[in-house]
């Protein structure tokens, strides 16, 4: 996107289908450790048994940190959106004001101070993902500006401590730290706002975050950042049950209908982010677009809901799912 040609806003939509296409064609390509066919199949591979003898219409909202939303489908945590489509808004205040008009929360990831004012003017409810900066003070700076611009809450982003090497990744010039444990409870204890830590991929991290007061973990494989990582929807059933009542699981990762939020709510996830699904949309049509497909989807999890006799968010039942031999 951040080469996307500075034409009319059709030329920026096609730059953007194409790209979008191209990396979803080298996706299917069946090369080693390349777990994001994994991902979608694995969403495929879970059908479902109908259960209608006295259903009900179903109620979709979600109660999160002490508020109400229309539903558990929530925004993923991108970054670097700061594409300006002629006659559209910036693409981070367009997703965040996408999310609002559709009642639902939104989630913001790498950025400056700067670009979060003008997102957090949208008047969404907004968690703020930090990065493991190097520079510790940018670290707490940002979770401390996060707080003062009225966020729902902050967290940071765990999976780009490490590039492929091993080494520390950079990210847009801004060199990551490894964080200990020790860390995040400081960084928790630094703030009022609940705080979350984004991607967990195992019991192991998960019972980690426990302990130290996180208020909430994201599932998350991070678009397969890591080779022949496991599909998030594969270990959040052992995470759920693991941690309990402790904490709120988030799941995020290939999430494109009602269908796979449906599946992700069923293992157990409190609510479900939407990323690379909507950004052609957020192009094409702006804030409208992203709204009208969060509501569309959350349409079809309704649907699905009541058909599989679920009367609200927290009334999933997993037995309601096979899973393909």
């Amino acid at each position: 996107i951040k080469n996307a040609p500075s034409g009319s806003p059709e030329e920026t939509v096609q730059y953007i289908m194409q790209k979008m296409k191209k990396q979803s064609d080298t996706q299917k390509k069946e090369t080693p450790g390349n777990s994001r066919p994994f991902v979608r199949r694995y969403f495929d591979s879970i059908w479902l048994e109908q259960r209608l003898m006295d259903a009900k219409v179903p109620d979709t909202t979600l109660e999160l940190f002490g508020e109400t939303f229309a539903s558990p489908i929530m925004t993923a945590a991108l970054s670097h959106l700061n594409l300006y489509i002629p006659g559209r808004e910036n693409t981070m205040v367009a997703m965040a004001l996408g999310a609002r008009q559709a009642g639902s929360v939104h989630w913001v990831g790498m950025c400056d101070d700067e670009e979060f004012d003008a997102i957090a003017a949208s008047c969404a409810r907004i968690v703020r993902i930090v990065k493991p900066y190097a520079d510790e003070e940018k670290t707490l700076r940002q979770i401390r500006h996060a707080e003062e611009m009225g966020a729902l809450a902050v967290g940071m982003d765990i999976d780009h401590s490490f590039n492929e090497e091993g080494g520390m990744d950079i990210v847009r010039g801004e060199t990551m730290a490894i964080r200990s444990s020790e860390d995040l409870a400081r960084y928790i204890r630094s703030t009022s706002l609940p705080f979350i830590i984004k991607g967990v991929l195992s019991v192991k991290d998960a019972l980690a975050c426990a302990r130290i007061g996180a208020a909430g973990i994201v599932v998350s494989s991070h678009g397969g950042r890591m080779k022949y990582s496991v599909p998030p929807l594969m270990v959040l059933p052992e995470i759920v049950e693991a941690v309990g009542d402790q904490m709120a699981v988030f799941v995020d990762g290939g999430v494109s209908s009602g269908a796979d939020v449906y599946k992700a709510m069923a293992l157990g996830a409190k609510a479900v982010s939407v990323g690379s699904h909507l950004l052609p949309l957020v192009a094409q049509g702006g804030s409208a677009a992203v709204a009208n497909r969060i509501e569309e989807m959350a349409g079809e999890l309704k649907g699905f809901m009541a058909n599989t006799g679920v009367a609200d968010t927290k009334s999933f039942d997993p037995t309601v799912l096979h899973f393909e031999k």
